[in-house]
């Protein structure tokens, strides 16, 4: 037998289960039930419906994304097959809370030392010619310390010290909490990639909550393989290089939208500039805060 006429078939199948998401001529197994017990009419919650991963749904989201991603987002975003999948919000909140359990697991040194460490001795040496005032020397002095203690407020759950008040100690309970959950590690990439996709998508008949779906459905993608990432590397790392996420990220497109090579390649270029653009635009606006707080404040 030929080479090609062993894969041929193959290729034809591999292309039918892309397309439907699983085979249409296999017969699902059929699983006994077993015995349950009920105590006063309660209802019974197994094991495998209760650990993450385990029920049906997690494991073909997860078999999904790194199969089939695209066809996965356009099944449940465009087709509205919500029931086959985890929920998008849903599974970026357990994939990440795992993921940063084996993080902390694999990698406890640079999870410990993870944090930035800020003295709150800072000093500040600026060094003026004749030309400059002492008012914009005092601007800037206030315009980095107001940027320290922003730092701070944002990762005081790291920074123990610092809390010197109720809502101070409220608040990083609060962060380290979500910290826990992983929400460091992916809610600024979500709110960039929402933004950006909920201006791209349009064009596709795409919502504003169906970009969302798919920004998390990404994100998710990119959290298997940063996981892939930490075993090949012995724990070493977890980052993944800006070309495997925009080949990524062109595999999704491509998919979900059933466009050509040329338009996933371009609609993935647009995407990454508009992240960016948006990025720049906040950081902009972050520091214009900032600066104005430090004008006030002189």
């Amino acid at each position: 037998m030929r080479i090609s006429e062993w894969l041929r078939p193959r290729l034809r199948l591999w292309a039918i289960y892309n397309e439907l998401g699983y085979i249409p001529w296999k017969k699902p197994k059929v699983k006994k039930e077993r015995k349950r017990r009920k105590k006063d009419g309660g209802v019974y919650m197994g094991a495998r419906e209760a650990i993450p991963f385990m029920n049906d749904d997690a494991k073909r989201t997860i078999s999904h994304l790194f199969l089939r991603p695209g066809y996965m987002m356009r099944d449940y975003i465009l087709r509205g097959q919500h029931e086959r999948y985890l929920s998008p919000i849903t599974a970026l909140l357990v994939f990440y809370s795992v993921f940063t359990l084996i993080v902390a697991v694999v990698q406890p040194k640079t999870e410990k030392n993870a944090g930035i460490n800020i003295s709150d001795d800072i000093e500040i040496n600026i060094h003026s010619d004749s030309t400059d005032s002492p008012r914009t020397e005092n601007l800037l002095k206030t315009f980095i310390l107001a940027c320290r203690d922003a730092t701070v407020l944002l990762n005081l759950d790291q920074h123990p010290d610092a809390v010197d008040t109720p809502w101070k100690a409220s608040l990083a309970a609060v962060e380290g909490d979500l910290r826990g959950k992983g929400f460091h590690l992916f809610i600024g990439s979500f709110l960039l990639l929402w933004i950006s996709m909920s201006f791209l998508l349009r064009k596709w008949g795409i919502s504003v909550s169906g970009a969302a779906a798919a920004a998390a459905y990404v994100l998710c993608q990119y959290c298997i393989f940063e996981f892939l990432a930490l075993l090949l590397s012995f724990g070493e790392s977890t980052e993944l290089g800006l070309l495997l996420i925009g080949i990524l990220l062109f595999i999704d497109y491509r998919q979900m939208l059933a466009l050509s090579n040329r338009q996933a390649f371009k609609l993935t270029i647009k995407t990454g500039f508009v992240y960016v653009l948006i990025f720049c635009l906040f950081a902009l606006l972050f520091g214009g805060g900032l600066l104005y707080y430090a004008y006030t404040q002189i």
